[in-house]
């Protein structure tokens, strides 16, 4: 009897670690919390690679959101849903909004990462390199007197960007992150449902999504969006955590989703 209850012990104990440590296509299935050590390494490893992040590598159950233009007056809901939801984000802030929201950056960070979107959302590669390297720069200034730490990610407005610019942008250790998927909430007579809609249909493991939280169409599509993102068995992280659970892998090119800012 005592035989028998111990090899039951040991089959209830040896069953979940060895479904936990599987790898391969569904290694997802283990839970796993990023750390901070974690995200550092990621970040380096993406540094090193040399060129913008456009999707994950596809092997896991992640999704990353991304909301570029902000702060605004939506955020803090946004900012919310989150946090109900369980889900992380990533957000890409204009630096000279946050003199209006200046404690965004500390309430988005509690629910993923933030980025630089450059002081004043202007065309980058139309600019004097030193004008170009103004807008980082005091973006990153502002951004990481809100924070309490610099960012470690970059998104080019109006996707624009050339060699130089990506050269300046690695030298002050930025990723530069685009994306593989766009949500349409920028596009003509959006609406809550037809930002869900496009969001939904683009949502597969590694995607990169593209969305806005200026809009209040896009935060009103957020329930539908997060709700999706459950019953398909994704999980919505920021960028820092898929380059930890589903790293991009070596010469990786996405299909890129064109449009958007």
């Amino acid at each position: 009897m005592r035989v028998a209850l111990c090899l039951m012990v040991t089959a209830l104990v040896a069953v979940p670690l060895a479904l936990a440590s599987r790898v391969g296509p569904e290694s997802y299935r283990r839970p796993h919390v990023v750390l901070p050590w974690e995200e550092t390494h990621a970040l380096e490893a993406a540094l090193r690679r040399g060129e913008p992040l456009y999707c994950g590598g596809g092997n896991a159950n992640t999704v990353a959101l991304t909301f570029d233009d902000g702060p605004g007056p939506y955020t803090k809901r946004l900012v919310g849903l989150l946090h109900e939801a369980g889900a992380h984000a990533t957000f890409f802030v204009i630096g000279n909004r946050l003199a209006y929201w200046p404690s965004a950056p500390q309430q988005e960070s509690q629910v993923g990462a933030v980025g630089n979107h450059t002081w004043s959302h202007p065309r980058l590669t139309q600019l004097p390199m030193w004008l170009a390297r103004a807008e980082l720069l005091r973006a990153q200034h502002e951004t990481s007197s809100d924070l309490g730490r610099k960012p470690r990610l970059f998104r080019p407005p109006y996707e624009l960007h050339n060699d130089a610019t990506d050269a300046f942008v690695r030298s002050l250790g930025l990723v530069e992150v685009l994306w593989s998927a766009t949500s349409g909430d920028d596009l003509k007579h959006p609406t809550a449902k037809s930002v869900a809609r496009n969001v939904i249909r683009e949502l597969r493991p590694g995607a990169i999504v593209l969305m806005h939280d200026i809009h209040p169409w896009t935060v009103a599509a957020m329930p539908a969006i997060l709700k999706a993102i459950d019953a398909r068995g994704l999980r919505a992280v920021s960028i820092p955590e898929l380059l930890v659970l589903d790293p991009p892998a070596p010469n990786q090119h996405c299909k890129f989703a064109p449009g958007g800012d």
